[in-house]
C-alpha cells in the first residue's frame, strides 16, 4: 500500500491545477489517471489512426479522445496524462459575471470576487493569448456573425498556444526558464488530434511540469475503483490496470485526502459505484448525479464544394461571435486528413420526435439526393467543412445513474435519465447558424447523427453531477469542495459546475481549482520546506500578428 497525504484521481484541469499546488505547499502527492502518458510524437497523425486517437481499452485503443454514448447524451472527453488539455481545442476564456449570479452557485460565496484572481492566476499558468491569424475557417465565422447581423460581436478567440515563430524552438518563455521549451505554433490544425510540434499549451507543460517538479507522483494506466474510509481516520483507493483484459489488480494506496477529479463523467461514476454498488461510501449525498448539463451545446457545420478553399489551416478554434446574450458560436476545424468523425454527421434536419425527425431526415437525402452523393465523395471532409459549436447559458439538464454499458462486464458505467428542464436536442439559432454557414460556403449543412437518429445532444463539456452546493438539498459538496458526508475526502473537477457556462469551461476549472487548492496551507510537518516561486514573465513580442 503507497502512502500519500493527498490522492488525485485524474490529471485533467482540475486534478493537475491542484496537484501543483499541494505539492508546492510540500505535501506528498499521488495523481492516478487512468490514460496514458504522450510525448509529442506520440500523437496520431491523423484521427484514421484509431489505437493513437481513440479511448477504447476493450479493443486496445488507448489514444486521447473518449466518446460516451449514454442515454440521453453524447459526449466527447478526454484520457491521458493531462485529461481533456490533449485534445481540447486550446479555447481558454472566463464567462461572464452574470453567470456565477446564477441562483444554483451558493449564495455564501461572493464567486466574482473570488474566482477574478484565480482566473488570471491560471491565464498565466496557461500561457493564454489571443489568436493572431484569422484564416479560412475563421473568416467564414465572421462572415456568418455579419450574415446573422451580429458581426459587432465576432472576436479571435483566447487560447493557450504559443505563438512564436513557427516550428522555431525557444528556452521556456513562460517561467523564466524553469519550465520545458516550447515550439511555435505552425497553425496546422492538430490541436484536437494532439499537438505534434509541441506549441499546445497542455498541462504537462505548465501544472503538472512543475507538480512533478515539486515531488507529485504520476501512475498512469490505473483506474481508480473502490475507496474505503479506513480505520483510524484516512482512504484507501483500490485501482485496475488498464491495459490488462480482466482488469488486473493495480496497487493501492492510502491518504488522509482524497480528490475526485476524473471529470464529470468519471467522478460522478465513481462516486456512485462507491455509494450504490460497493457501499464503501453509502453516506454520500443523494444529489450525486443530478444537475449533469451540457453547457447547452450544439454541434453542427457545413462542407463546402469549393475545392480552392483549406479550412483546416489554423488553430482549432479561432473566432467566434454570440448570435444573442445567451448563445455563443465558435468555428472549428480538424486538420486536413482527419476526416474519422464524418460519419457522424448527418444532412440538417428540423426538429421532431422519435419517429418525425428520422422520417425528416430520410425526406431531405431524398429531395437533394444529388448533394448528399456529392458530399459522400468529398476527398478531404475535414479540409472542406467548417464545424460550428453552439453553446448557451440557458438552463437545462439530466441526471445520471449507474448502469451497465454493453460490451462492458468488468464496471459499472453511468447512464443518463430525464431531469426538470431536459437538455434539448434542437436549437433553432445552432439550424440557423447552419443553413447560413453552408449558403456563404456554397456547400450543404449537417448536423451530428446522435441528435437526428436518437434525439440525443452531444457536448464536448459535461458540467455538474457532483454540485457545489449550500447543502445536500441543492449540492454533493460544500463551497470548500468537500463532499457532504465525508470528510477529507473532495470534488475538483468539471462535475461541480452548477450551471451552464456558455463559454469552454477549462479555464473555470482551474480557477475553481487554484481557489480550492488555496485553502490548504503549507505542509506543516515538511520542516525543511521553503516555498518555490514561479515568477511569470513571457516576451510578448514573440507574439506576432500574421495577416
Amino acid at each position: 500500500m503507497k502512502n500519500f497525504d493527498f490522492l488525485i484521481i485524474g490529471s485533467g484541469f482540475g486534478g493537475s491545477v491542484s496537484a501543483m499546488r499541494l505539492a508546492q505547499k510540500g505535501y506528498r502527492v499521488a495523481i492516478i489517471e487512468e490514460g496514458m502518458h504522450f510525448k509529442n510524437s506520440d500523437f496520431p497523425k491523423s484521427n484514421w489512426d484509431v489505437t493513437k486517437y481513440l479511448w477504447a481499452p476493450l479493443i486496445k485503443c488507448f489514444g486521447i479522445q473518449k466518446i460516451s454514448f449514454l442515454k440521453k447524451l453524447m459526449i466527447l472527453h478526454g484520457a491521458g496524462v493531462g485529461g481533456g488539455s490533449l485534445v481540447y481545442a486550446n479555447t481558454l476564456m472566463r464567462p461572464k459575471k452574470e453567470i456565477f449570479e446564477n441562483k444554483n452557485w451558493p449564495k455564501e460565496v461572493n464567486w466574482v470576487d473570488e474566482l477574478w484572481p484565480h482566473f488570471e492566476t491560471a491565464k498565466k499558468m496557461l500561457g493564454v493569448a489571443t489568436n493572431p491569424y484569422l484564416a479560412q475557417n475563421d473568416l467564414a465565422i465572421k462572415a456568418l456573425g455579419e450574415r446573422m447581423n451580429v458581426a459587432k460581436t465576432f472576436h479571435a478567440t483566447e487560447v493557450g498556444i504559443f505563438f512564436g515563430e513557427p516550428d522555431k524552438n525557444y528556452p521556456d518563455p513562460y517561467f523564466n526558464g524553469e519550465g520545458p521549451d516550447r515550439a511555435g505554433c505552425n497553425f496546422c490544425g492538430s490541436c484536437m488530434i494532439g499537438c505534434p510540434n509541441g506549441a499546445k499549451n497542455t498541462l504537462d507543460k505548465n501544472y503538472l511540469f512543475f507538480a512533478q517538479k515539486y515531488g507529485a507522483q504520476i501512475f498512469s494506466g490505473l483506474s481508480a475503483q473502490k475507496v474505503t474510509a479506513l480505520y483510524g481516520g484516512g482512504y484507501s483507493l483500490k485501482t485496475t490496470q488498464v491495459r490488462s483484459w480482466l482488469n488486473k489488480r493495480g496497487p493501492t494506496f492510502k491518504a488522509p485526502r482524497v480528490i475526485f477529479s476524473a471529470g464529470a463523467l468519471g467522478t460522478v461514476n465513481l462516486l456512485l459505484k462507491n455509494r450504490d454498488h460497493f457501499k464503501t461510501l453509502p453516506n454520500l449525498s443523494k444529489h450525486i448525479g443530478l444537475d449533469v448539463r451540457s453547457n447547452g451545446e450544439s454541434l453542427l457545420g457545413a462542407t463546402s464544394f469549393n475545392k480552392e478553399k483549406d479550412f483546416s489551416k489554423g488553430i482549432a478554434i479561432g473566432a467566434a461571435f454570440h448570435p444573442d446574450e445567451n448563445t455563443k458560436i465558435e468555428g472549428v476545424r480538424y486538420p486536413a486528413g482527419s476526416d474519422l468523425l464524418r460519419f457522424m454527421a448527418v444532412p440538417l434536419t428540423g426538429d421532431g420526435n422519435f419517429i418525425v425527425r428520422p422520417l425528416k431526415l430520410i425526406a431531405r437525402l431524398i429531395l437533394r439526393l444529388p448533394q448528399f452523393i456529392k458530399l459522400m465523395f468529398i476527398k478531404d471532409w475535414a479540409k472542406s467543412t467548417v464545424i460550428l459549436l453552439v453553446m448557451q447559458s440557458v438552463e437545462s439538464k439530466i441526471k445520471l445513474t449507474l448502469g451497465r454499458p454493453m460490451l462492458n462486464f468488468f464496471r459499472l458505467g453511468p447512464k443518463a435519465q430525464k431531469q426538470e428542464g431536459e437538455i434539448p436536442s434542437f436549437l433553432p439559432v445552432a439550424q440557423e447558424a447552419a443553413k447560413d454557414l453552408a449558403s456563404i460556403l456554397g456547400g450543404e449543412p449537417q448536423n451530428i447523427f446522435s441528435e437526428v437518429v436518437f434525439k440525443t445532444p452531444a457536448t464536448a463539456h459535461i458540467l455538474g453531477g457532483a454540485v457545489i452546493g449550500s447543502n445536500t438539498d441543492n449540492g454533493a459538496i460544500d463551497v470548500s469542495h468537500q463532499l457532504f458526508g465525508y470528510q477529507g475526502l473532495y470534488v475538483c473537477d468539471a462535475s461541480v459546475i452548477p450551471s451552464n457556462l456558455a463559454v469552454n469551461p477549462s479555464l473555470t476549472i482551474s480557477a475553481l481549482a487554484e481557489r480550492f487548492a488555496s485553502q490548504f496551507p503549507v505542509n506543516p510537518e515538511n520542516k525543511s520546506y521553503q516555498m518555490p516561486i514561479i515568477n511569470f514573465s513571457f516576451d510578448k513580442n514573440l507574439y506576432r500578428s500574421k495577416s
